[in-house]
């Protein structure tokens, strides 16, 4: 061969490789960049918040903490977590540490198994718009900004979102690893169940993802599987139930029933201001005075403005709690489309689509009980590491990052996608059940929806991304398994 042709075809060999190089990258350099992203994300996160940004309800949970006593309609678990790791500024930081250190790490070890699983199937190479976009994924500022506030709802998708990642984990490794990340999946959903009142519903349907995990790995013995998985979680639920009984008491159901009573007596006073009946006809019996101030009160932004009159407020502290079921059931039967009215203008503030004013898009600095801090220790007032977060939180909040009705569409694409998407069985099979949660979730605010907080929804955001993650590292032109 001439030595021009040779030195020719070097050069196309030279040109095709740092082609490759560009459009694609290695799997393992990969997992490097992403696992230096999170870190850096968790660290400077816990850097930025610590001791974290705290509410009138962490206020309220820290003194139930000090005190060992519920005081509140909070579910206790949060309370008694705080009292667990120590109370005051130091449970507070250690709630940001772990908010910081389950998401980002869940993120990481999502993306690190699903890249390790390309790898043990002859794909050592991801493309590099893939791995792009799965940095651009984990960067979410939504999240970053978040994790340092110290609420129930963030600490309920911490848990989630991180029990989802350990199910994921358990695809691929040594049988021990496997039997360790099923183990940790199934703890973190029992400490989900308990944080939040849809940990109930939620905490078992994402079961499903531990159990389709040990199916992967032993596939003779499903029902076993599933049995053992599930008699697992029950006495972790009731294992933890146990030591937050132990740590605050009297709590008892208030939790739930204080919040179904709030809701109905919210859809009562909406069903009354979206009406055109006449006050004297309505179901429930109403004066001209106490109808006019509900006219004036009532807001589909949240319930508590009802409250601040005092005509509404005496009006809803005189409804009696056993009758209240009854009255309301009445008020939906003869006002069915006022009661319509009033769920779907409430949900589509709740998501975003009459704008972000009334939704608390963020919150920063220590706020609340100014007692009950005190007593704990706690200085209210706001540092300039907080007014960072709020500056920074507020270039985003125009953006359709902030607005719950993004995340929805989201979550209906990814999920018709990866429905088509050539996705390892596990992946595809756990991933469905992401979806399935993530909706339901969705779905049980539009009859309980009481305020628009824009982080009653946070919960759904890292799992959406979960599910981005599966689909751009872990779908590609190959056989599924």
């Amino acid at each position: 061969m001439p030595v021009t042709d040779v030195k020719q075809q070097q050069a196309n060999v030279s040109v095709e490789t740092r082609w490759a190089g560009f459009v694609s990258m290695d799997s393992g350099r990969a997992s490097r960049l992403i696992v230096l992203i999170t870190f850096v994300l968790a660290c400077s996160a816990i850097a930025l918040h610590v001791p974290g940004q705290i509410s009138m309800d962490t206020s309220i949970q820290l003194y139930e903490a000090s005190i060992g006593q519920s005081l509140s309609w909070n579910p206790p678990f949060m309370s008694a977590l705080l009292r667990w790791l120590g109370g005051g500024e130091f449970g507070t930081s250690m709630i940001v540490l772990i908010n910081s250190v389950l998401l980002y790490g869940a993120f990481a070890v999502v993306a690190i198994t699903l890249l390790q699983v390309r790898a043990s199937q002859g794909e050592g190479r991801i493309a590099t718009w893939r791995a792009a976009l799965a940095l651009l994924l984990i960067l979410n500022p939504i999240v970053f900004i978040y994790v340092g506030i110290v609420w129930k709802d963030v600490l309920f998708a911490s848990f989630l979102t991180a029990a989802c990642a350990f199910a994921i984990a358990a695809s691929i490794g040594s049988l021990f690893r496997r039997y360790i990340c099923v183990v940790f999946s199934i703890l973190l959903l029992a400490a989900g169940y308990h944080t939040r009142q849809h940990g109930m519903f939620m905490a078992p349907i994402l079961l499903c993802v531990p159990i389709l995990a040990s199916w992967s790995f032993m596939p003779n013995r499903r029902v076993q599987c599933a049995l053992v998985v599930f008699t697992l979680f029950v006495v972790s639920v009731a294992g933890l139930q146990h030591q937050v009984n132990s740590s605050i008491k009297g709590a008892d159901d208030r939790a739930s029933s204080v919040g179904f009573r709030g809701i109905m007596q919210y859809d009562i006073a909406g069903i009354i201001s979206d009406s055109k009946r006449p006050y004297a006809e309505f179901a429930t019996p109403i004066s001209a005075e106490q109808y006019a101030a509900i006219q004036s009160a009532y807001s589909p932004v949240r319930v508590d403005y009802l409250g601040l009159n005092p005509v509404v407020g005496e009006w809803l502290a005189g409804m009696p709690g056993a009758t209240l079921p009854h009255a309301w059931w009445e008020m939906i039967k003869q006002n069915p489309v006022a009661y319509f009215q009033h769920k779907v203008t409430a949900y589509a503030t709740l998501l975003g689509l009459r704008g972000i004013e009334g939704t608390l898009p963020v919150h920063v600095g220590i706020e609340g009980n100014k007692a009950y801090l005190e007593s704990v220790g706690i200085k209210t007032g706001t540092n300039s590491r907080s007014q960072k977060v709020f500056d920074f939180a507020v270039k985003f909040f125009n953006w359709p990052i902030y607005c719950h009705a993004f995340w929805l569409f989201a979550l209906f694409a990814l999920a018709f996608v990866g429905a088509r998407a050539t996705l390892p069985k596990p992946f595809k099979a756990m991933g469905g059940v992401i979806a399935l949660a993530t909706l339901t979730f969705y779905g049980a605010f539009l009859p309980t929806t009481l305020a628009s907080d824009f982080r009653y929804l946070f919960g759904a955001i890292p799992l959406i991304m979960v599910l981005g993650l599966i689909l751009l590292l872990g779908s590609g032109e190959r056989k599924a398994v």
